[in-house]
């Protein structure tokens, strides 16, 4: 029961709380919030799972894996921009049009301030230590999905959640099938990657982007 009241907080309770303070005009740091969750759980995974370097940086993708994931991102790279474009034709590749400086450094920081904390608590200490909660196959992957999803009601608009779920599957699924974490980061930052270049990022606009704008002055 315990740990069932844990998987509510984490990944039901404090995405809810955020948007609360969200849609009230509470301003939060994002990037501090998400590392100050991941960090613990890092924690975790390293004294109580026995996670060391091969799990938190090793690759392990295979040429057959690394294929599948390239077809995937080129796919997703199509249905974004196609989806950008449908939505707001005025905002399609906004952020690069506007300023590729900026765009540049949201490339960069992306991946290495959000891409690897979201890794830890939705991959990580999901599987080591909440999926046994759910029946294995497609349960365990909805519930994987769903949460991840589920993080970004503190963006406080359908957009971020619908697509971070259709995301968080795909996420999931390169985890679950390659075992690294860090394979399932690369993608997330493709995606996140295109998100941002496409014009999908204003719906997903975080701490990564207001730090690349400080940067970039």
């Amino acid at each position: 029961m315990s740990r069932w009241i844990e998987f509510a907080a984490l990944y039901v309770g404090l995405p809810v709380a955020l948007m609360a303070a969200r849609l009230s005009g509470f301003s939060f740091p994002v990037l501090p919030l998400l590392w100050a969750a991941a960090l613990p759980a890092g924690v975790f995974l390293v004294a109580r799972c026995g996670w060391g370097g091969r799990e938190l940086l090793g690759l392990g993708l295979g040429r057959r894996q690394a294929w599948h994931l390239a077809l995937r991102v080129g796919i997703a790279a199509v249905a974004l921009s196609a989806g950008a474009w449908a939505v707001s034709p005025e905002t399609f590749l906004a952020l690069p049009r506007r300023d590729v400086r900026l765009w540049a450094l949201v490339m960069t920081f992306y991946p290495l301030l959000s891409v690897y904390p979201q890794g830890i608590l939705y991959r990580g200490l999901f599987h080591a230590r909440y999926a046994r909660l759910f029946p294995e196959g497609r349960v365990r992957a909805a519930a994987a999905s769903l949460a991840f999803g589920l993080a970004h009601l503190a963006f406080a608009n359908v957009w971020a959640v619908a697509l971070t779920l259709v995301g968080g599957f795909f996420l999931d699924r390169t985890y679950r099938k390659t075992g690294s974490l860090m394979a399932s980061n690369l993608e997330h930052a493709l995606y996140g990657q295109i998100v941002f270049t496409s014009g999908w990022g204003r719906f997903l606009y975080h701490g990564t982007v207001r730090l690349a704008e400080g940067v970039a002055g």
